[in-house]
């Protein structure tokens, strides 16, 4: 069984592989947002704009981005279980734009921003969610 850990914020994406357990994370997929959205006013989701964030409609068309990639590879085959990973705002927008057949793959999520994290740390970070 091939686990997919989706490992996100709203800038920056990740898409790590895991062939089974104890398997060591490797990386297929980094995506970041377009270096013209981040020009735009910024907003993290509460109540007024955040310096080095993006605004809300933007993070939701990276979450968008995010989730029709994980689509087409679900469609493809290419894993059979994912993990989400993205802080309480992204991982809101993310789970509203996955598919119903995506989503009914995700077997665990953990609200962090683990995006800077590298893979063995990343991996001691999910602990039990790589277990299952």
């Amino acid at each position: 069984m091939i686990t997919w850990i989706v490992v996100a914020n709203a800038r920056h994406a990740r898409i790590f592989s895991q062939s089974g357990p104890n398997k060591a994370l490797e990386l297929v997929k980094e995506t970041e947002l377009d270096a013209a959205a981040t020009t735009m006013p910024e907003f993290d989701g509460r109540s007024s704009p955040r310096k080095g964030q993006p605004d809300r409609s933007i993070a939701r068309g990276f979450a968008h981005q995010v989730a029709n990639d994980l689509c087409q590879e679900r469609s493809r085959g290419r894993f059979s279980r994912a993990i989400l990973v993205a802080p309480p705002t992204f991982m809101g927008l993310l789970n509203a734009e996955l598919d119903a057949p995506t989503a009914s793959l995700v077997s665990g999520r953990l609200d962090k921003d683990y995006t800077r994290s590298a893979a063995p740390e990343l991996s001691s970070h999910l602990g039990q969610c790589l277990c299952v």
